[in-house]
């Protein structure tokens, strides 16, 4: 893991597309840090410590079994925001924080509105429906009654 970092910094000194190819694949990711690198050297640095940082954190959090996390400002490849995890791995690990959640909220007392659709997973109207009653109806905007 650690040459692995220490590879890639060395790379990303050099020529930063090639380390956010290496991570991200060829995509948006690796057009954006070419075209930042050339516009400006220091620019395209940026970039490309920003994906490798970002995605090695993201890996570690899926070893330890968290989930990393959503999409982030400025990233657009996949394979960076789930640290290299598949969809499957990352859904389950959403699923166990969710559950985790769900109980620490019952735990409290304040329960859990949420319904289950036909696929096991909350529908997004539950979902609202839930952060609003967390929220309570005074705090809610009055078009949102």
């Amino acid at each position: 893991m650690i040459r692995e970092r220490l590879l890639m910094f060395l790379i990303n000194i050099f020529c930063p597309p090639v380390t956010v190819m290496a991570i991200a694949g060829v995509g948006a990711d690796c057009l954006l840090n070419t075209i930042l690198f050339l516009l400006g050297v220091i620019p395209g640095h940026i970039h490309g410590f920003y994906i490798t940082c970002t995605y090695f954190s993201r890996k570690s959090k899926v070893r330890k079994g968290q989930y990393p996390g959503g999409p982030k400002m400025g990233i657009y490849s996949e394979r960076v925001w789930y640290g290299g995890a598949s969809s499957r791995r990352i859904d389950e690990l959403w699923e166990k924080r969710e559950s985790e959640r769900v109980e620490k909220l019952e735990k409290k007392g304040r329960g859990y509105m949420g319904k289950k659709s036909q696929n096991g997973r909350n529908d997004e109207r539950s979902e609202v429906l839930r952060m609003h009653s967390d929220v309570g109806p005074e705090m809610m905007h009055p078009s949102a009654r």
